[in-house]
């Protein structure tokens, strides 16, 4: 555990004991905590009297914030080293991911009714149906509300937004070199947070960037028999760049899916896409090939067909 300040006294017994901690963050032991949580409250009959769980806590002593940041990382990450520690997961508490989060809990779907479950922490979504579908009943309204397809990690999110920012070369480095590059955009090159907090419309944007990704993916899979997803983010990343302002993501959002026109023009972009990829490998392997600003070069460089008329979410240039 890490805290900001603690206070001992004694028990009852006479030995010493904690009466208080201030900041309380458990940084390695959620899932034992969690399986105590969840064993009681499933099986009440459960004794936990005599369970004790050793725990070291640490008092922070450090006043910047920033410095304090990465003290915590770095406990988290040197306390958990019998499991893989992804970067991903030291990041949860980063002003942007808290600010998605709380936009996730309070922005529904224009059904007035579903809503987008970001998972800050790894595992919430999970826990939330844990916590939440107490009965048969009450899990499926939930996950009706909250399909798992409406499910959202924080990497998925750093891959959807870079890969419509034209940078498919990075998305193709894979799940955490993409997230690093994601959040590295936050901070300035001497250090400095530039970090502009997101409201309602940029998260809405943000969601109508993953929808248009997911269903590109769903629609390449039976497509191509390999490098979908690279493929898919240089597809997405063509359509962001070309189109830019002039492609209506508040569309997206209010129908919360693309239609049968665009889809169609995605396969259409998709195969020439693919083409390109593996016409400019020259016999390198594609996957390796789509992570070098070359190929991003090559890509954007080609020409691919005019839309169809009539694709809703493309407006009419001016």
């Amino acid at each position: 555990l890490v805290a900001d300040e603690m206070r001992l006294s004694g028990s009852s017994n006479g030995s010493p004991g904690i009466s208080w901690l201030r900041g309380m963050q458990i940084v390695n032991g959620g899932q034992t905590t969690a399986s105590l949580y969840f064993a009681k409250r499933r099986f009440p009959e459960t004794d936990l009297s005599s369970v004790r769980v050793p725990a070291k806590i640490i008092v922070l002593k450090e006043a910047d914030p920033v410095r304090e940041e990465a003290l915590v990382s770095n406990i988290s990450r040197f306390a958990n080293s019998q499991n893989a520690v992804r970067q991903s997961d030291l990041s949860a508490n980063k002003p942007f991911h808290i600010d998605v989060e709380r936009l996730s809990l309070s922005v529904f779907c224009p059904d007035q009714s579903g809503r987008w479950f970001y998972e800050r922490a790894a595992g919430s979504y999970n826990t939330l149906l844990s916590r939440e579908g107490t009965t048969p009943a009450r899990l499926r309204a939930l996950k009706e509300a909250i399909p798992p397809a409406r499910r959202l990690t924080k990497t998925d999110l750093a891959k959807y937004v870079l890969a419509w920012e034209g940078q498919p070369d990075v998305v193709s480095l894979g799940a955490q070199k993409c997230f690093d590059r994601f959040m590295a955009t936050m901070t300035s090159s001497d250090g400095a947070s530039n970090y502009v907090a997101p409201g309602v419309p940029e998260y809405k944007a943000m969601i109508a960037k993953g929808i248009v990704f997911k269903a590109v993916q769903k629609l390449f899979r039976p497509m191509f028999p390999a490098f979908q997803a690279n493929v898919a983010a240089y597809t997405v990343s063509m359509v962001g760049k070309f189109f830019g302002e002039r492609f209506d993501l508040a569309k997206v959002w209010d129908c919360q899916s693309v239609s049968n026109e665009l889809l169609s023009q995605l396969g259409v972009w998709g195969r020439e896409v693919n083409a390109v990829l593996h016409g400019t490998a020259s016999g390198r392997m594609i996957s390796e090939w789509a992570k070098r600003p070359e190929c991003k070069e090559a890509v954007f460089a080609s020409s691919y067909a005019e839309p169809a008329p009539g694709i809703p979410e493309i407006r009419l240039a001016p």
